[in-house]
C-alpha cells in the first residue's frame, strides 16, 4: 500500500457575484491511498489545468440542475478542470503507471481519476499523444472554435465579414485563424482589450482589423471596420458589443452564441434584461433583418470531436493555426487565480495553469 498527502481545492460556497478565493473555494488536505482505488480507477498527479471562463457557471449560485449543460458543482465538492495528469497508480487495464493522460480531474497535486469522474463511461479520459499543452489548446477550446464557426455559425468563403469578440482568447484567436488562414474570409475583425492583444491579433492571427474595445475611439472603428456590414458575429463576450454588433448585422446574418465571459462575474448583470445590453433598437434589428442567434455547446458535438483534432492538427501541420498560449506556473495552493487572471482578461491565448512542485 502507497500513501500520497494529497492536496485538494473544495468548492466551499457558490458564489453569485465576483469571485473571492478564500469564501468560495477551500484547500484540504486529504490523504490517498492505492487502497482507495477501485476496479478501473487511476490515482493521478496533477501536471497541467486548463482554465476556461464555462468554469465560472459551474459554481454559480444561480447555476441549477436541469438549467445548465451539466450538473453544477456544491458546496463540499471538489473544483474540476480539464488537464493533464501523470498515472501513478493503475487499476485500469487500458493505463499504465508512468502515462500522461487528458481528463476531467480537479484542482489537486493528486486525485482519483475514474469513469464516474471523468465523463460517461470515461469520455474524457484518454492518453495524451504529442504536445499536451497543445491537446489543452486545441482539445478543449480549439475544438468549441472549430465547431462553433463552422457548425453553428456554418461560416463559408462566401462571408465577406466575420467578428469576433475576445478574440485574443482561447476560443476566438482559433476563430479568428480558422476564418483568415482556413477559410480566407475578407474581412476578420477581431475585438479585444489591449493594444498588445491587438498586435498578436494582426500579427498571428491575420486579422484585418484588431480593435481595443477600452479606445475611445472604438465605437468610430467599429463602424470603419463594419462599413458592409456583418456576416457572422461570434459572441464570446454579450454585453454591450454583442448590442453593437446586432446593429451592424446583414440581413439574414448569423451569430454564434458561445459564451458571455462579461456578465459572468459582475453582479450588476443580474436579471438584467435580455442579456444586458441589447436595445430596444439592436432587438428589433434582429427581426427586421431576420437575424439567426444560434448558442452553442462543444458537447452537441461530442460524435465528430475526432474528425476535429484531425483537422485542426492537419492545419497546424500546414503552418494554417498557431498555439496562442498563456502558461502559468503556479504551485497547488496558488491554482484559483488561475480563475481570476481568466476573469480579468489577463491572459493572451489559451491560458494554462502548470503546476510546479518542490
Amino acid at each position: 500500500m502507497t500513501k500520497y498527502s494529497a492536496k485538494q481545492w473544495f468548492v466551499k460556497k457558490r458564489t453569485e457575484g465576483n469571485i473571492n478565493i478564500q469564501e468560495t473555494f477551500e484547500l484540504v488536505t486529504k490523504e490517498l491511498s492505492t487502497d482507495d482505488l477501485k476496479e478501473g480507477d487511476l490515482l493521478a498527479k496533477g501536471l497541467l489545468f486548463s482554465n476556461d471562463p464555462t468554469q465560472r457557471l459551474w459554481i454559480s449560485k444561480d447555476s441549477v440542475e436541469g438549467k445548465l449543460y451539466r450538473a453544477p458543482i456544491v458546496d463540499g465538492e471538489l473544483m474540476q478542470t480539464y488537464g493533464i495528469y501523470e498515472i501513478l497508480e493503475s487499476r485500469n487495464a487500458e493505463f499504465e503507471k508512468g502515462d500522461q493522460v487528458f481528463a476531467r480531474g480537479n484542482w489537486a497535486d493528486y486525485c482519483i481519476l475514474s469513469p464516474d469522474t471523468t465523463g460517461d463511461a470515461g469520455a474524457f479520459l484518454f492518453k495524451v499523444q504529442g504536445d499536451p499543452t497543445a491537446l489543452l489548446t486545441f482539445g478543449v477550446t480549439g475544438i468549441t472554435a472549430y465547431f462553433g464557426l463552422l457548425h453553428s455559425g456554418a461560416a463559408t468563403s462566401k462571408d465577406s465579414t466575420i467578428v469576433v469578440s475576445v478574440a485574443a482568447g482561447a476560443t476566438g484567436s482559433v476563430v479568428c485563424q480558422i476564418a483568415k488562414n482556413v477559410l480566407g474570409i475578407k474581412n476578420v475583425v477581431g475585438i479585444t482589450g489591449s493594444d498588445a492583444k491587438c498586435e498578436v491579433l494582426k500579427k498571428t492571427c491575420g486579422c484585418d482589423y484588431a480593435l481595443n474595445y477600452r479606445s475611445p475611439t472604438f465605437k468610430a472603428d467599429f463602424e470603419e471596420a463594419t462599413k458592409d456590414e456583418i456576416d457572422l458575429y461570434f459572441d464570446n463576450t454579450g454585453g454591450e458589443t454583442l448590442n453593437m454588433a446586432l446593429l451592424r448585422m446583414k440581413e439574414h446574418g448569423r451569430v454564434v452564441s458561445c459564451g458571455a465571459i462579461s456578465l459572468y462575474d459582475d453582479d450588476d448583470t443580474k436579471g438584467a434584461p435580455v442579456s444586458a445590453g441589447i436595445s430596444r433598437e439592436a432587438w428589433l434589428q434582429v427581426i427586421y433583418h431576420r437575424v439567426t442567434i444560434q448558442g452553442m455547446l462543444v458537447t452537441d458535438f461530442a460524435d465528430q470531436i475526432m474528425k476535429a483534432l484531425t483537422d485542426l492538427g492537419t492545419w497546424v501541420a500546414e503552418g494554417k493555426l498557431q498555439l496562442i498560449q498563456d502558461i502559468w506556473e503556479a504551485e497547488i495552493e496558488e491554482v484559483p487565480k488561475g480563475m481570476l487572471k481568466l476573469l480579468r482578461g489577463e491572459n493572451t491565448g489559451k491560458l494554462i495553469t502548470k503546476v510546479i512542485y518542490p
